[in-house]
Parts: C-alpha cells; sequence; structure tokens
C-alpha cells in the first residue's frame, strides 16, 4: 500500500511530468525572426542568441523571415514542435497589429503560441522634413487642418508600426494626410529626406542618427518621458497629445505547449544576457528599454492588453493584408 502511494506521489511531481531543463538544449536551436535583417529586432535576436550559445554550449542559429509582415516566421514557429528548439523573435507588428490586419491568421499570437519574454522596448519617433516649417505638433495639426490629405507620410510598408502609429497621432490630433506605403524605412526615409513627403513615424533607433544630423525634425515621442538619444523631441504630453504612446517590442516566442520549464529557464537565462553586459549596452545603445521581469505568464499578459489596444486602431485605419 504504502509503495503503491509512493509511486502515485512520483508519477504526479512536477519534476518528472514535465522535462527537465537540465536536459535543454542538448542540440541546436533555431531562433526564427519575423523581420528583415538590420532591424531591432534582429539585432536583438543575433545579440540574445550569441550570447545563449556562448553560455550553454548549444549553437543559436538565427534565420530571417520576414515575409507577410511576420505571418510566415510565425506559422513556422506555431507549426513547429513545442519542444524549444524552435523559437520566435518578432515585434508589435507580428505579435498584435497583424490580429486586426488578417482576417484569418494562420497562428494567433494568443492561441498558437506560448511566450518566453520580452528582451527589449522602443519608442515610435515622428519627425517631419525641415521644408515643412514645422517646428511643433500645433504647426503640423495646422497645417493639416488647413489641407485635409494634402500632405504625406511614408511607412515601410502597409500596416506596419510605423503606418499604424501615424494613423493613431493623426486621429489623436484629429486631421488627416495620405499614406505612402514603402518596402522598408530605408526606402521611405529616401523621400522623406528628400522632401517628397512630409512625415514618418519609426523607432528611435532609426530616427536619432537623422534627428541629430538635422535631417528631419522630432515632433513627438510615443513614450512618457524624453530619451536621452534625443533629448530635444518632447513627449506626447508635452506636445498636446497625451493619448500618442507608442512603442514597439521584442517578444520571444515558442510553439503553443512548450513545457512551462523550458520557457522559464529560457526567460531566466535571456534575463541573465540583458541584465549586464555588452549584451545590455548594445540594446540600450539603440534607444531601448529593457523591461524587468518579463516572466512568461507576464509577458502574455503584456501581449494581450497591445492587442486590445492597438487592434480597434488598425480597424480604424482600414488597413488590411487579406
Amino acid at each position: 500500500m504504502i509503495r503503491a502511494l509512493s509511486l502515485l506521489l512520483l508519477l504526479a511531481s512536477p519534476a518528472l511530468a514535465q522535462p527537465r531543463a537540465g536536459d535543454y538544449p542538448n542540440r541546436p536551436v533555431r531562433v526564427v525572426v519575423a523581420l528583415a535583417p538590420g532591424g531591432n529586432a534582429d539585432i536583438n535576436a543575433r545579440l540574445v542568441s550569441a550570447a545563449l550559445s556562448q553560455a550553454l554550449g548549444q549553437q543559436f542559429i538565427v534565420e530571417n523571415r520576414p515575409s507577410g509582415g511576420g505571418v510566415v516566421a510565425m506559422e513556422t514557429v506555431g507549426r513547429a514542435a513545442p519542444d524549444g528548439y524552435t523559437l520566435l523573435v518578432g515585434a508589435l507588428g507580428s505579435h498584435a497589429l497583424n490580429v486586426g490586419l488578417y482576417r484569418n491568421l494562420p497562428v494567433h499570437p494568443l492561441t498558437g503560441l506560448d511566450h518566453i519574454t520580452i528582451s527589449s522596448e522602443s519608442a515610435m519617433v515622428v519627425a517631419v522634413h525641415p521644408s515643412t516649417g514645422w517646428r511643433n505638433l500645433a504647426d503640423m495639426r495646422a497645417a493639416l487642418l488647413a489641407r485635409p490629405n494634402h500632405y504625406t507620410f511614408g511607412s515601410s510598408g502597409n500596416g506596419t508600426t510605423g503606418h499604424i502609429s501615424a494613423a493613431l497621432l493623426l486621429s489623436q490630433m484629429g486631421v488627416t494626410a495620405q499614406h505612402v506605403p514603402y518596402r522598408g524605412s530605408a526606402a521611405s526615409f529616401a523621400d522623406l529626406s528628400a522632401g517628397r513627403i512630409q512625415f514618418q513615424s519609426d523607432t528611435i533607433s532609426f530616427m536619432e542618427q537623422h534627428i541629430r544630423a538635422g535631417t528631419v525634425t522630432g515632433l513627438v515621442i510615443g513614450t512618457p518621458t524624453r530619451s536621452p538619444m534625443t533629448p530635444d523631441v518632447p513627449t506626447a504630453h508635452e506636445a498636446g497629445v497625451p493619448g500618442f504612446q507608442a512603442t514597439t517590442w521584442t517578444p520571444w516566442s515558442s510553439a503553443i505547449g512548450t513545457p512551462p520549464v523550458i520557457l522559464e529557464f529560457l526567460q531566466q537565462q535571456i534575463a541573465a544576457q540583458l541584465a549586464a553586459g555588452p549584451v545590455r549596452e548594445r540594446i540600450l545603445a539603440l534607444g531601448n528599454t529593457i523591461p524587468d521581469n518579463m516572466t512568461p505568464t507576464r509577458t502574455r499578459a503584456f501581449i494581450a492588453a497591445e492587442i486590445e489596444k492597438w487592434v480597434p486602431i488598425v480597424r480604424a485605419t482600414g488597413a488590411t493584408v487579406d
């Protein structure tokens, strides 16, 4: 009787019901990035993956799959074995905006993925060409009110973070402008710097160097406090549109059903790399902040809240992909 009871207790033990983190990883890990090389998410993925490879003795191999606004990457990871050997690194677009852009997502970020952590958060900055003469958002609003849909703004593509964050700002100001989608931030900025479009919303890591050079004028940053990288760019509250709060972020995810012990192990390992040293320094140097204690549970709750915030904004723009 006692022997049988002991056996039942052992079978019910959480340590035996789930794979031990000590067995993981025992082979290379695939890290699928939902965005193109060179951007904030890609840099995050490569810095953290290199550090994890060194710390854990197994290769974390980065692969970029940006097609479909990150949908291809989401599907790749969502349909992989839920064993922690295929990870996803995404952004606001892949994990929240796409819910509003697609009628039928093959993998939903809440029902098709488990979440590990968020390695960075980056403010969106709205910048204008100096030829506009707009020194602040009040100037911009007055011009857009006087000539509805006359002025143009660019983004890295239809439904991207740049597009939707600019649409949020326009809504907050009660004005309209024409959206011009490009294939990437650099292509959009080429026309902005030439004065062919009037403004663009993009990450601080992308915009900072151009603002410092005077190529464009930063009018507002989508965070409650100013950034030391762009100290002259006012916050939304300072600029008179407190509802403009816009950041993108870098989530790490895996297929739904990944054992919690692996999710927690990965979160702890990534947090250790972000706590100090060259990985942290490089990510902060890009204008990011690093959220504290983003456990799997807190990460899932954060993503759910972002979906709730952004999907109505996406749908109000009328932007769709499928």
